[in-house]
């Protein structure tokens, strides 16, 4: 068992101020969620010190690969790290009303622009770093087919917001470019963000949902076809505060070979042709 004690993850949710703190623990190749207590994250607006975390919003598709991303920047100019995972949409939206993370990592490149045209950020253009993939995966028990079969073949189907996590947004683009909305619009059901969706399957609520690959990476899941929904285009920027060096420290570690060896490992897509064809 290998346990990131310098990493923090917290889950984005109504109230932009208080979270709750998770221990990322491995266990088996598979990422655990350990409940530790409350934190203030306005508690992170002082001065920069190496024993307070750099608060880093990130979208949900993030949650495993970051995990395993914050053992990296121990050693590193970037140091203690905290994430605060939540959909995109919702993290854009903290942002643009005072929320003082130190770095924004969306799933979706238009969010980053417009942080920076509020005036949040360090930099005038994002950084674009990666492209996502969306998949299929089942419950507990239900087989796999064909994208489209097991769609209409299941009563119900989950899939994250589209009015704020770019993941639903690419969800209802395949099954509409797949000529399944209309069929199956009744049966959809919608979670807070893609990692709640992962979590809506696996207790059985649903029969499958249409998620982030990089969740699902270790288990059986039906890639959808990239040509069915725009491309994901993963990208970063760091906010204006307290801890400016530090923030920028960590996009430049996102950049790197070690960092871009492990988003492959998680389905993402970090050639430059790909990159910049999104």
């Amino acid at each position: 068992m290998v346990e990131h004690h310098l990493a923090k993850v917290r889950v984005a949710g109504s109230n932009p101020v208080v979270r709750s703190i998770v221990k990322i623990r491995q266990r088996g190749g598979r990422l655990l969620l350990v409940s530790l207590c409350a934190w203030f994250v306005a508690a992170c607006g002082v001065a920069d010190s190496a024993a307070q975390p750099l608060v880093v919003a990130a979208a949900s598709d993030l949650r495993d690969v970051f995990g395993e991303f914050a053992a990296e920047l121990v050693d590193s100019d970037v140091g203690e790290v905290s994430f605060v995972f939540g959909s995109s949409g919702m993290l854009r939206e903290q942002i643009l009303n005072g929320a003082p993370y130190d770095v924004y990592v969306s799933a979706d490149v238009d969010f980053v622009e417009d942080v920076i045209a509020a005036g949040r950020a360090l930099t005038a253009a994002p950084v674009v770093y990666a492209v996502g993939g969306l998949a299929l995966v089942a419950a507990d028990g239900r087989d796999l087919d064909s994208f489209a079969r097991t769609v209409r073949s299941a009563d119900r189907i989950v899939i994250a917001q589209p009015r704020h996590a770019p993941y639903g947004v690419a969800a209802r683009q395949a099954l509409e470019r797949a000529s399944l909305w209309s069929e199956v619009a009744s049966r959809v059901v919608y979670a807070d963000n893609v990692a709640d969706a992962v979590r809506i399957v696996d207790s059985g609520e649903v029969d499958v949902g249409l998620v982030a690959r990089s969740l699902v990476i270790d288990r059986p899941h039906v890639v959808v076809d990239p040509t069915l929904y725009d491309p994901l285009r993963q990208a970063a920027v760091a906010l204006r505060g307290n801890r400016q060096a530090r923030a920028e420290a960590l996009i430049d570690e996102l950049r790197t070979d070690s960092v871009r060896r492990l988003l492959d490992r998680y389905g993402f897509a970090t050639d430059s042709a790909t990159i910049m064809g999104g």
